[in-house]
């Protein structure tokens, strides 16, 4: 009876973390829908730079820190403070003999993620995917479905919170002409990948070595961001450009992905805070199609593999990246989501966006 009692009571502990992550999910998503429906103060840059190199932001206060680069303009995501926010609020339950730390840490993650995109089976899959690539602890998967479903009822249906509607996308006739063109889109999203990466380890490397420190520093990083968006073709990609992620669905604009990879990575690097999920949608999206308008693929089955697979290659999370794609677009494509982004995961190197992310022992480790 004890452990019955015992049992209810963290299940109990579950069902609030899950109602206060999508609660704080949708307070998250309203602040970000207000920064972009009032505009970006790109001269705030240099004072948030200032701030963000002057303190170091904790943990509980990245909703505010991300609302604060969003507000100047910088190219960041909302994947990160979501799972960041879920993580804090998990880490804060205590651990019992039948729920583990790290479940209701992990319970966490997936309710952030879950109801920050409004895809349960992908914030799931993600919280058990990412901490070590290719094992997943199957005793957290009831927990983490559970929250991942509840938050995300709580930010749909008790907040009213409304999520972008993505068009289903459809598999052509299979042929051999078609699986070598996956292949070749596999391999140039894993190229994408890996210069992201490249791009952003260059300029953190370039910014650790300025002659400046502290206060000075934040300042520079602002009037570089400020320089940089003031250049015509770095205008689309201010602040999160949620307002073309339909756009590869039905045209081709390919230059965007590189402007909108360079920003990003300059925007991070510099020490802005916020997630990488929307940006590498956007970036992987634009460029699959463009790749697409070559190879003669259909575009908007492209555009869902870019979508999914870059984020999903980089995060090293191929289920996640899966669910993700079945959520968004439908499922006739699942198992092509899985391939490329497997692709992508060994093409794009060891290190991905988590660089406290570790290996299974029994995978084969990409060689760089």
């Amino acid at each position: 009876m004890a452990r019955i009692k015992a049992f209810l009571l963290n299940l109990g502990l579950l069902v609030a973390l899950s109602f206060a992550t999508g609660s704080l999910s949708s307070l998250f998503l309203a602040g970000l829908d207000w920064i972009q429906h009032n505009g970006s103060y790109l001269y705030a840059l240099p004072l948030v730079g200032l701030i963000f190199q002057s303190f170091k932001v904790p943990a509980y206060l990245i909703i505010p820190a991300t609302w604060l680069s969003h507000l100047a303009g910088a190219s960041v995501g909302r994947e990160g403070t979501a799972v960041t926010m879920g993580r804090v609020l998990g880490e804060k339950i205590p651990e019992s003999p039948d729920f583990s730390k790290a479940l209701f840490t992990k319970a966490g993650m997936a309710a952030g993620f879950a109801s920050v995109f409004g895809t349960p089976l992908a914030g799931a899959f993600f919280a058990l995917e990412v901490g070590e690539v290719g094992k997943i602890n199957f005793r957290h998967i009831p927990a983490c479905l559970l929250a991942a479903f509840f938050a995300n009822y709580v930010s749909l249906h008790v907040y009213g919170i409304k999520h972008l509607s993505y068009p289903s996308v459809f598999l052509p006739e299979f042929s051999s002409a078609f699986c070598a063109k996956l292949a070749l889109l596999g391999l140039f999203l894993a190229l994408i990948a890996f210069l992201y990466k490249r791009s952003e380890s260059i300029i953190i490397s370039a910014f650790d070595k300025l002659p400046v420190q502290g206060p000075l520093k934040g300042i520079l990083a602002g009037l570089i961001l400020f320089g940089v968006f003031n250049v015509p073709v770095f205008h689309e990609t201010i602040g999160l450009s949620s307002e073309f992620l339909l756009r590869p669905f039905t045209s081709v604009a390919p230059d965007f992905a590189l402007w909108k990879l360079l920003a990003t990575n300059l925007s991070l690097g510099l020490g802005f805070k916020g997630g990488e999920a929307t940006p590498l949608f956007l970036i992987g999206s634009h460029a699959a199609s463009g790749f697409a308008s070559w190879l003669a693929l259909p575009l908007g089955l492209s555009a869902a593999i870019g979508f999914v697979s870059l984020y999903g290659g980089l995060a090293k999370t191929p289920l996640a990246a899966t669910f993700l794609g079945m959520e968004l677009f439908g499922p006739s494509a699942w198992f092509i989501y899985f391939i490329i982004t497997l692709i992508v995961i060994f093409g794009s190197g060891k290190k991905g966006i988590f660089s406290n992310q570790t290996w299974a022992d029994y995978l084969p480790k990409p060689i760089y």
